[in-house]
């Protein structure tokens, strides 16, 4: 993958973890029923976000390093 293609990737996926952990789309997903590995269904889906930035960011910083910007 190209470092553009990477960083327009890692700004999509930012814009659509700010759209999902503010008012908007945290109302969709405010359940606490479903318990999932002990936590409500809003914390699950919180925490796999973070996991999945953590990746992102990883992504992102091989792909600077490989490309020597």
């Amino acid at each position: 993958m190209s470092i553009r293609a990477v960083r327009w990737a890692f700004t999509a996926y930012m814009l659509i973890f700010l759209g999902a952990t503010t008012w908007p789309g945290a109302q969709l997903i405010n359940k606490a029923t479903p318990i999932i590995l002990g936590l409500p269904f809003n914390l699950f889906v919180i925490a796999t976000l973070i996991v999945i930035a953590l990746g992102m960011f990883a992504a992102l910083y091989f792909s600077e390093k490989r490309s020597g910007d």
